[in-house]
This record gives C-alpha cells, structure tokens and sequence, in this order.
C-alpha cells in the first residue's frame, strides 16, 4: 500500500501546497497529470517516492493489526455460527 500510494500522496501534496493566483487556480501545476510529469522529469521518478519510510512505518503496523482483528473477528463469527446451528 505504501509503494503504491506515497507518489499520489507526494503529487496531492505539491497540489495543495503550490501558490494560487487571484482566481484559485494553481501556478505551478495544471492539475494531477501536469504535477506528476514535472515532478519526474524535474527531479526524477524517486522523487516520487520522499516519505516512503514514513508512510510504511504508519502503514505497516496498521495493515498487521487490521489483518490480525480480521482474522479474530472472522473466527469468532464461525464460532457463534456453528454454536448457533
């Protein structure tokens, strides 16, 4: 998840963060295609990626923990299921 989502999170970022002109519309960049473009061919496609380790540190352990109440929650649902038959 953290692979695939840092480069829209640093492309949403740079939209949010650039200049508007008097009429909102940003000055750097023309949208999310336009952002994507000039961040890779101005700074390279690891641009893409700054705040990889961030992101995975606050992923991972919610990915474990989702996973591991998932999996809980699943067995105590077949648990109540198959006492209820």
């Amino acid at each position: 998840v953290a692979v695939v989502m840092t480069p829209f999170d640093v492309v949403s970022t740079r939209l949010y963060n650039q200049p508007v002109d008097g009429t909102g519309r940003g000055q750097l960049y023309g949208g999310l295609a336009d952002c994507l473009v000039k961040i890779w061919r101005q700074e390279g496609p690891l641009a893409l990626y700054k705040g990889l380790g961030p992101a995975y540190l606050r992923l991972g352990p919610h990915t474990i923990l989702s996973m591991l109440f998932w999996d809980e929650l699943r067995k105590l649902a077949a648990r109540s299921q198959h006492q209820g038959t």
